[in-house]
């Protein structure tokens, strides 16, 4: 039941029975319609009570439209004894940033920013376009934003989201990190399943952090985005290996990583000065995803290259 909407997000309510509420916030990719949230089949099959928060865009969850859905939800909130804050990505940011105004007593999040203001994280531009100074003004998530205890998942392995769960943690009290290697930003696809996911939550609630590890173990060494994950890591100081794990395993790549490998494996061939191969791989991610605009303008600059290079043995 839709029981929130406003230009910024809706809130979804199902009511279930589970012994805590599930509040949950979409990534980026997953977009309000009036009738879906992020984990609405888990949350159906496993016949949680959850209340969904989904943003109609990626805008990070602005906070006066959070206050506001908030002020619509207090019915339900204060019928939860236990409200458990869960997401990815922009939606892990949520859980954190917004674990006191929920009251949680506990928070979940997979590969969280600590906030996407370009000042305030420079090291990381990849949602910049998203960055809004009307919408998110003090948006960076602060010591007095905590309650409960918080869960962060992440791949050590990846820089940028490494750095960003570190900051949280060093700013919020209670906050766990627990790393799940070679998951990329793609770490809440390791725990996906009705099983997998409940045992997840269980441990959190306990606090169990014995179990997470082992639950992080077993996680990882299922993880579908294991061999692509290996291949960009090897990528930087043996690319040759690289290429072996793409030629044995990029039939299961799934279709952005393929896209993702060819662009990294082109800068590196770049890097090395072996143009045409990276030429090649370009030409192949495009026709993978046909129209990108990174992806064209990558190729533009590497033709004007190439015509530069070509120039002076032509005149001679």
């Amino acid at each position: 039941m839709l029981i929130y909407s406003d230009e910024n997000l809706e809130v979804i309510h199902r009511p279930g029975a589970s012994p805590y509420l599930l509040v949950t916030f979409n990534e980026m990719e997953i977009q309000a319609n009036g009738s879906r949230y992020w984990g609405q089949r888990f949350c159906e099959k496993a016949d949680i009570a959850a209340l969904g928060f989904i943003s109609r865009r990626p805008n990070w969850f602005p906070a006066a439209s959070v206050v506001r859905a908030v002020e619509a939800a207090a019915p339900i909130l204060k019928a939860a004894p236990e409200r458990i804050l869960y997401g990815h990505s922009q939606g892990g940011y949520a859980a954190l940033r917004y674990r006191r105004r929920f009251n949680a007593t506990t928070a979940i999040a997979f590969c969280p920013q600590v906030s996407i203001n370009p000042r305030a994280v420079p090291y990381d531009n990849r949602f910049l376009r998203h960055f809004s100074p009307e919408l998110h003004a003090n948006m960076g998530i602060a010591p007095d934003h905590a309650a409960g205890r918080a869960f962060i998942f992440y791949d050590p392995f990846h820089a940028v989201d490494r750095r960003h769960a570190e900051r949280i943690a060093n700013l919020q009290a209670e906050t766990h990190l627990t790393p799940v290697q070679m998951t990329g930003h793609g770490t809440v696809r390791v725990f996906t399943g009705t099983e997998r996911a409940l045992s997840l939550i269980d441990a959190c609630r306990a606090n169990d952090l014995v179990a997470l590890r082992a639950l992080a173990r077993t996680a990882r060494a299922d993880a579908p985005m294991r061999p692509y994950q290996n291949a960009v890591a090897a990528m930087v100081r043996h690319p040759a290996w690289a290429d072996r794990l793409h030629d044995r395993f990029g039939d299961r790549f799934a279709p952005m990583e393929k896209v993702n490998f060819l662009y990294h494996r082109a800068n590196r061939h770049i890097g090395d000065g072996n143009l045409g191969a990276a030429r090649d791989m370009l030409m192949n991610a495009l026709a993978l995803l046909p129209g990108d605009p990174a992806l064209k303008h990558r190729l533009r600059d590497l033709d004007a290259r190439i015509a530069r290079e070509e120039k002076p043995a032509t005149a001679s």
